[in-house]
């Protein structure tokens, strides 16, 4: 939160704080004590509701009659000084004030752009344009997330030989800096990049902030950073429309479409946009977008990769150069769905049982697992410590989780047989390419 939004901030609440005092106050001691509390130690004498009344004045302003005597937002502040002498306003405005800030789509595209890059792959006989985003900075190399369609050549039936990224506003051919693909999936339509060149480290360039990895919630915003058509970035707005579903896309261009996982929203995606960050409006990292719907008669239906399938693999190349372990189960939805809503957050998902219904002859679960065993939760553990753990709502949340599996761990599978929970544990071996 930077000062100016401070500033604005604290001019909001002062003119507020006469008439509706804080939204959430602190009473459990942990973050200080609440606003009442601390009008009373300043010498308030009276109940809350006395304290509240006491803040509108009988003229509408603040204090008694018009007079500035009632307690205002620097006397808090100051207060919580005291108790709290090495605190920011920002933990202040944490502790005692339920307080939530919506950036406006100009402010996120300000924070976002400079993470975007578009793209350029060619062979001898084709070439294509796409975007995408960088993950991951490391001095003058950046790891760079975009599609696979993006970069594999459908001509030659494997990846482009010339791969190039290009900046925010710099877009000339002497600009453009060699990349080479680390790896990625064609089953989930991610590819990750690898660029080294100063630029990385001198031109003010951002790894994708704070990367979002839960469910995309429907309504929410939408801001998605690609290169349509031309070699300039452009900013698109829409909503989340579905929060999970699959479509087909022929990335190899062969008779085997590959089935992929994806959210759907009105954002306008164009050509060109493959590859490039969904953001949502916080600046957070929501999805790659991929595709659109093309039908005459259809209008805003576009779909983007989630961003927990982007960054698992992004995480899985990087560190292992695209290794994936395999249960050798078939899990699916025994039907028993539910859509549950958090009150407390406005957030609303799907939940359902997920059971085996088949297991692969010699996989690592053969004779451990048993069809109908319902899987509650997966963990990872490495070096005799849990240090993942996904609690397994739906089909998808398995395979998505192992994706951060590495060579030498142990997976824990927690499940729930005739309604006893137990658990089973396989050491990762016998890894798979993505």
């Amino acid at each position: 939160m930077n000062k100016k939004l401070l500033s604005l901030v604290v001019i909001a609440l002062a003119a507020t704080v006469a008439l509706t005092s804080f939204a959430a106050c602190a009473t459990d001691g942990q973050n200080g004590k609440s606003a009442y509390e601390i009008a009373v130690d300043n010498g308030f004498d009276g109940t809350e509701t006395e304290w509240l009344e006491s803040l509108k004045g009988d003229d509408g302003k603040d204090g008694a009659n018009g007079e500035s005597s009632a307690i205002t937002v620097d006397d808090l502040y100051n207060a919580y000084l005291e108790e709290h002498p090495d605190a920011t306003l920002d933990d202040f405005l944490d502790a005692y004030l339920d307080f939530e800030y919506t950036q406006g789509v100009e402010n996120v595209a300000g924070k976002v752009i400079k993470s975007g890059v578009a793209i350029t792959a060619s062979s001898r006989f084709s070439f294509s344009l796409g975007s995408g985003v960088i993950y991951k900075l490391d001095g003058e190399t950046a790891y760079i997330i975009t599609n696979y369609h993006v970069v594999y050549d459908q001509y030659t039936r494997g990846i482009a030989s010339d791969i190039h990224v290009y900046i925010y506003n710099r877009y000339s051919q002497n600009d453009a800096i060699a990349a080479r693909f680390l790896g990625g999936s064609s089953d989930y339509d991610i590819a990750i990049l690898e660029a080294t060149d100063e630029v990385f480290a001198d031109s003010g360039l951002t790894e994708a902030a704070k990367v979002d990895t839960g469910t995309p919630q429907l309504g929410e915003i939408c801001v998605a950073v690609g290169t349509p058509e031309e070699m300039q970035f452009s900013v698109t707005q829409g909503i989340v429309s579905t929060q999970s579903e699959y479509i087909y896309t022929n990335v190899l261009g062969n008779m085997s479409p590959s089935r992929v996982r994806v959210f759907r929203t009105d954002t306008a995606l164009n050509s060109g946009n493959s590859g490039g960050g969904v953001f949502n409006s916080d600046g957070e990292l929501i999805g790659i977008a991929n595709a659109k719907s093309s039908e005459s008669d259809v209008d805003n239906i576009c779909y983007a990769i989630p961003a927990v399938i982007a960054v698992n693999i992004a995480d899985n190349v990087i560190e292992t150069g695209g290794a994936k372990f395999v249960l050798g189960v078939t899990l699916t939805n025994n039907g028993e769905t539910t859509t549950v809503y958090d009150s407390q957050n406005g957030e609303i998902r799907t939940v359902e049982t997920v059971v085996v219904s088949g297991i692969n002859s010699g996989s690592v679960c053969e004779d451990i697992l048993a069809k109908n065993d319902i899987i509650t939760s997966i963990d990872i553990i490495r070096g005799g410590e849990i240090v993942e753990s996904c609690t397994i709502e739906r089909v998808f949340n398995a395979t998505e989780f192992l994706l951060k599996a590495r060579e030498g761990d142990t997976i824990r599978i927690n499940y729930n047989r005739g309604g006893t929970a137990d658990s089973a544990e396989f050491a990762v071996t016998a890894l798979t390419d993505l």
